[in-house]
């Protein structure tokens, strides 16, 4: 039974009054019950030191998991948090909301101060804390219900700080640890006045963030629910190694990107929000959108693996991990032709639409993002030419097509009273990095259809050009020159160009792409 914090103080009102009608009631708080405990002294110490003795002589309602004996912060590890906040913690770990009674068959789920859900059971006829035996239990307070443990109870890790408590997880949990950083937050923080016109705070509050989380999830969240495969050392480096034989840059680029974009790659597979997954589909969805068949299975993503509970989801830690790069770096590149601005680099062509692409807003015509351009002919002669920038492409084999539409497709769907013409193409990419051009001249296209053409399949790349972050296009090293080639005699060919996308599939895995 999962016990929340705000059901706790309403479900536990009436009982609590109930309890007492006609009963003196305690008149001790929980800060004064604690502080007559001389086991206690050291947990006392540390309630007071951080300003919870008030909380706890109020009228507010708590329960105390108090732990005799000494206190042993080496328990709260894994997270970039210092002294005092390892010490709030212990605190927070052993104290909730409303009144919790124990009982010898007491099997509840706690969520304490710090959003911890911890176990409160009964074993053997004994209520355990976390594991922690309580050795003594139900000691009513005027506001609460105090508890006192054997010993301190277990600090349950999140996924994100159990990282850090296994060794094997070093190589991994030092890449994800890299993009910690914390950053100052002023409404948080104590003004303490204006120097030299600065405003300068006497109490400066910074709080801990990592520009993964909003990538790949924040682990730290106590409220999610997470799988995440965490492969050891030895697997980590295997697979950042087969992974950067996609990011091969040329040699005058910085040697570190391959291990940069690798690293990044991989974790697009191993996070997943548990709660999410459908219960009748065959596919696990990481939270990067890939899509991993019955990774359960035999053969599958999670074969193998060891189940490590953490408070908000579970560690799945692998010596070895099925995982394709494919599966991973499956997505097409695709130019969109009426992003003219961004990807067209030179071209010749008559600009009697002002560079406006034609909007298609019928259904299902196979036009991708509803948009195509039409590149007119400069005369008789001559037809149209373009040549656009391909960005990203990786260190692998693509499959390069281009999408041609047909001369009667408007914006209201196909016009029958418009007359479709073929088409003829030569295409040439360009390789600025291996200086090598692949030219195919003579393309027919049948011009009745929204139609994919193959230029080539399983080209293979030697060099990477993945930058994501590009400011132009300019310095793309990969290009396709389209040229409309019919003869001024062959009336039944267009020397227009119509351009829905250029399309690269990758095909990591052999021939990827289903069309004919």
């Amino acid at each position: 039974m999962a016990v929340l914090a705000s059901g706790l103080v309403l479900s536990c009102s009436d009982d609590w009054d109930a309890h007492y009608d006609g009963v003196p009631r305690p008149t001790r708080t929980l800060w004064q019950e604690i502080t007559a405990r001389p086991e206690l002294s050291d947990f006392a110490k540390l309630l007071k030191g951080y300003g919870y003795d008030k909380f706890l002589d109020s009228g507010q309602r708590y329960t105390v998991w108090a732990p005799s004996g000494s206190i042993d912060t080496t328990l709260v590890t894994g997270e970039d948090m210092t002294p005092d906040e390892v010490m709030e913690q212990v605190v927070k770990n052993h104290i909730a909301r409303g009144v919790i009674a124990a009982s010898s068959v007491v099997n509840d789920t706690i969520k304490v101060l710090n959003g911890k859900p911890m176990p409160f059971v009964s074993e053997g006829g004994v209520p355990h804390f976390n594991g922690s035996p309580a050795k003594s239990f139900n000691i009513e307070c005027s506001n609460g219900d105090l508890h006192i443990l054997d010993c301190q109870a277990v600090y349950n890790n999140n996924v994100w700080s159990y990282l850090r408590q296994d060794a094997d997880f070093s190589n991994i949990t030092d890449y994800l640890y890299s993009f910690n950083k914390l950053e100052f937050v002023p409404e948080l923080s104590t003004p303490g006045g204006v120097v030299n016109g600065e405003q300068v705070y006497t109490d400066s509050v910074f709080v801990l963030t990592n520009e993964l989380w909003g990538q790949i999830g924040y682990l730290n969240d106590e409220q999610q629910d997470y799988t995440m495969l965490v492969p050891v050392n030895d697997c980590w480096d295997r697979l950042v190694d087969k992974f950067k034989g996609f990011y091969h840059y040329s040699e005058d680029e910085e040697p570190e990107l391959a291990d940069k974009y690798a690293c990044r790659s991989i974790l697009d597979a191993l996070v997943f929000e548990t709660r999410s997954q459908s219960s009748t589909s065959d596919y696990w969805e990481s939270t990067s959108g890939k899509l991993f068949y019955r990774p359960q299975d035999a053969g599958g993503l999670f074969e193998g693996t060891e189940a490590i509970g953490c408070s908000n989801g579970q560690i799945l830690k692998a010596a070895d991990v099925n995982l394709s790069p494919y599966q991973v770096l499956n997505s097409d590149i695709v130019v969109e032709a009426e992003n003219i601005g961004e990807y067209l680099l030179t071209a010749n062509y008559y600009d009697e639409n002002k560079d406006r692409p034609v909007f298609v807003a019928a259904a299902n015509t196979g036009v991708s993002s509803s948009y195509y351009m039409k590149f007119t002919s400069t005369n008789m002669l001559r037809g149209a030419t373009v040549t656009y920038a391909i960005p990203n492409v990786l260190s692998c084999a693509y499959d390069i097509g281009i999408v041609f539409v047909p001369m009667n497709l408007t914006r209201n769907g196909w016009s029958s009273s418009i007359d479709t013409k073929k088409g003829r193409v030569d295409v040439e990419l360009n390789d600025k990095y291996t200086k090598e051009k692949l030219e195919v001249e003579g393309i027919e296209i049948p011009g009745d259809k929204v139609d994919t053409i193959w230029v080539a399949r399983g080209h293979q790349f030697a060099y990477c050009d993945y930058f994501p972050n590009r400011a132009s296009m300019e310095d793309a090293k990969i290009s396709l020159k389209i040229v409309s080639t019919p003869k001024r005699s062959e009336s039944d060919y267009t020397r227009d160009l119509y351009i829905d996308c250029i399309l690269l599939k990758p095909s990591i895995d052999g021939d990827l792409s289903d069309e004919e």
